[in-house]
């Protein structure tokens, strides 16, 4: 049954990106082998540029989403109090992550403008000027999803409370292969009271407490026309830190969060491939092995959040709003306790201090 629904979790967060929604001129994930022709010496440092470019928004996406849904309140919970949470997030890329201009030494590119894989689906010749001074098409950059809409990313994650107002937060979801595709991610985050420090407002009637997540997510996708081992692994690392402030008001508890987020992506394609780095008329053909592996940025900068979490019975459903580079929207429904949490957390904290 988890498998299953692990499954069906991935069919929806890749396949349709990958396949579903796919023009005519993507072919997707396997378009990143069009920058095999400039994976010789000469062109290594531009194809990575523009490997770069073409899948920095891939990266940020996910580093927003595994950023994003650390918290819903700012009162952690006392020992033996717990939380599971399943939800959803929206996230909007910006208009920026649709197109990019490198920046090349040895290759050029037609216009200078090429779309990323959430951008146009129209291709762009790259080439290469010969010794001659002749300009030689090399590849071309392949197009993107023509993606108009939203990017959503599905999450599960639990808490629960241990001493002095301080709770571990986590997410796992083991890794699960669907059609090529593997992809498993983990997280481990806490939350604590930093009211309870502050002389003066420890007795004023709002929650206030510090939230850190880290998240690491791995993906590894094979190729129909290679061997097994033939692959395309992308890996994004995420961390997220933020102030949290919450007021109860009945069954309903409104928050609000001031953060800073960081990811990093790493892309590795490994494996033996054949390639031509002088252009279909430039023979002879060559090989290559393991011939990108490099890491670059995400989404690093401020974000904002606010939401509201409602709670009925041992039952919650929240919603918030993350303002960011991507902004992120949030949906999610839980189950909460705080059952025996303020007799047997408190006598806990009681006989730590004394």
């Amino acid at each position: 049954m988890k498998k299953t629904l692990l499954t069906i979790i991935l069919s929806i967060l890749c396949l349709s990106i990958t396949k579903g929604q796919s023009p005519p001129e993507y072919t997707g994930p396997d378009a990143i082998l069009n920058f095999l022709n400039g994976a010789g010496n000469d062109f290594l440092n531009d194809t990575e540029t523009l490997i770069e470019g073409y899948m920095g928004p891939f990266g940020e996406w996910f580093g927003s989403g595994l950023n994003a849904g650390w918290y819903n309140t700012g009162k952690p919970h006392q020992f033996p109090g717990f939380d599971v949470t399943a939800g959803v997030h929206f996230i909007r890329p910006p208009e920026s992550a649709m197109n990019f201009n490198p920046n090349l030494i040895a290759l050029s590119a037609e216009n200078n403008e090429l779309s990323t894989i959430l951008g146009s689906s129209n291709t762009t010749q790259i080439s290469y000027t010969s010794p001659s001074g002749e300009i030689v098409p090399l590849f071309n950059s392949p197009g993107g999803l023509n993606w108009d809409g939203l990017l959503v990313m599905p999450y599960l994650q639990g808490s629960i409370g241990l001493i002095k107002k301080t709770e571990i937060l986590f997410r796992l979801a083991p890794a699960v292969e669907v059609d090529k595709l593997s992809m498993g991610f983990w997280g481990l985050g806490f939350k604590h009271d930093i009211k309870q420090w502050i002389p003066g407002i420890k007795i004023l009637p709002f929650d206030l407490s510090f939230v850190a997540g880290y998240s690491n997510l791995k993906s590894s996708l094979g190729f129909d026309q290679y061997q097994e081992d033939n692959k395309l692994n992308f890996n994004v690392k995420a961390f997220n830190s933020n102030f949290v402030l919450s007021k109860k008001l009945s069954a309903l508890t409104p928050y609000i969060g001031l953060g800073y987020q960081y990811s990093q992506s790493n892309l590795a394609l490994e494996g033996e491939y054949v390639y031509n780095q002088y252009g279909e008329n430039n023979m002879p053909l060559g090989t290559v092995t393991d011939p990108f592996n490099f890491s670059f940025g995400g989404v690093n900068g401020f974000k904002a959040t606010m939401g509201a979490r409602l709670k009925v019975f041992l039952f919650t459903l929240h919603i918030d709003w993350t303002k960011a580079k991507y902004d992120v929207f949030t949906v999610g429904i839980g189950l909460n306790s705080d059952i025996g949490s303020k007799i047997i957390g408190n006598q806990i904290d009681k006989v730590i201090t004394e």
